[in-house]
């Protein structure tokens, strides 16, 4: 072996090589002023050290560089299986279909002295009859979220239009978009029956539409869910016109059956009343100058029964009035308190947050997993001795 001019063999001389290190503490005087006094101590050459920070350890997984007993025994199976949720959250967040949520809120308002009990309203809605309580009962805001599971308010929703503009009908858009056979018909006759396809379309409104009450301030709120910002908002503003039409017609229903019976009597009343002037006038007109006790006497029968009509008729026009009143007085007032609008931003999916949720599922799966491996691996061992 040769080393500069050194030549070292088993006859050459002692080969002395003096160690410098980092014995200079980052000084060159000193680092050369050592290297001085090695040649004078007599050694032939000089070696000097370097190192960082890196070079200090060795990534290696063998017994002699682990620290054993921690739980960062297993940080890279916790990594490896953190990794994968965090895939799968990657995965489900881009997959998972955009929701826009837009709402609406209102309060109802009723006119004073109104009586009966909500309970007989909402269960005629469901089929129910509860006899004389079924007419002109109020159905309080409570019972809001029922009357939307109603059969008559699924149907009377699906018929809306969710596009006036391009006059798409909620149905029709539901059954595109879910890729729903539409073959049968609706059979809006027997509110009993319930098609498969009407089934299919109700459970889907049911996922759309959330109806909330406030029982405090009595605020109600409808949201609607939908995968167009557009249509959220259409679905939301239908299902409350909706709403409120149902809950308008069982408070003002008996109301307005007595106006519409008033209003057939007065109809009738008026076509006697043409009839019998008729008559009278034709009577009168084919006994001029006639005075004879049995034709003054069919005239007065004629005139009385006259009379009688058209006290019945004018009777008959105050009640009809007077009926008006009365369904405009039961007739609930809703006010609008937030109308829906377009929403910009979609409600879901939360992509980061779902992320993070499943990398953290991942992490504390995988940290368990680590902390007992060990313990179950040992009371498999003693079982099997």
């Amino acid at each position: 072996m040769q080393i500069g001019n050194f030549i070292i063999n088993n006859s050459s001389q002692v080969f002395i090589i003096a160690e410098l290190s980092a014995n200079h503490n980052g000084s060159l005087e000193t680092a050369l002023e050592t290297v001085r006094a090695a040649k004078r101590a007599g050694a032939n050459c000089i070696k000097l050290q370097t190192y960082t920070a890196n070079t200090i350890t060795i990534d290696s997984n063998k017994p002699d560089f682990k620290i054993n007993g921690t739980i960062w025994d297993g940080k890279k199976l916790i990594a490896a299986i953190s990794s994968f949720f965090v895939l799968i959250g990657v995965v489900n967040a881009l997959l998972s279909p955009v929701i826009y949520t837009s709402s609406t809120t209102f309060i109802p308002s009723y006119q004073e002295g109104s009586s009966g009990s909500g309970l007989s309203g909402v269960a005629s809605l469901v089929g129910i009859n509860l006899g004389a309580m079924s007419s002109g009962n109020e159905i309080p805001s409570s019972m809001y979220p029922q009357v939307s599971e109603s059969v008559e308010f699924k149907r009377l929703m699906l018929e809306e239009f969710i596009d006036e503009k391009k006059q798409v009908v909620f149905k029709n858009y539901l059954a595109d978009y879910y890729s729903l056979d539409n073959n049968s018909e609706f059979n809006n006759s027997n509110k009993s029956f319930v098609s498969e396809f009407e089934n299919n379309l109700f459970n889907i409104i049911n996922d759309i539409l959330t109806i909330s009450v406030n029982q405090k301030d009595g605020f109600v709120t409808i949201s609607a869910n939908m995968p167009e910002s557009e249509y959220a908002a259409y679905a939301a503003i239908n299902a409350r016109n909706i709403l409120q039409k149902i809950i308008i017609n069982n408070k003002i229903k008996s109301a307005k059956q007595n106006l519409e019976f008033s209003e057939e009597q007065l109809k009738s009343k008026k076509i006697e009343f043409d009839e019998i002037q008729n008559k009278l006038g034709y009577f009168n007109d084919s006994n001029l100058n006639i005075v004879t006790s049995s034709i003054v006497n069919e005239r007065k029968k004629l005139e009385a029964e006259f009379q009688i009509i058209n006290a019945v008729i004018v009777e008959l026009s105050k009640q009809v009035e007077q009926n008006k009143l009365q369904v405009s007085k039961d007739t609930p007032v809703f006010s609008i308190i937030k109308e829906a609008s377009m929403p910009v931003l979609r409600s879901s999916p939360k992509r980061t947050q779902m992320v993070l949720i499943f990398g953290f599922i991942g992490f504390i799966l995988s940290t368990v997993f680590v902390v007992l491996k060990a313990p179950l691996l040992n009371t498999i061992n003693e079982i099997k001795s």
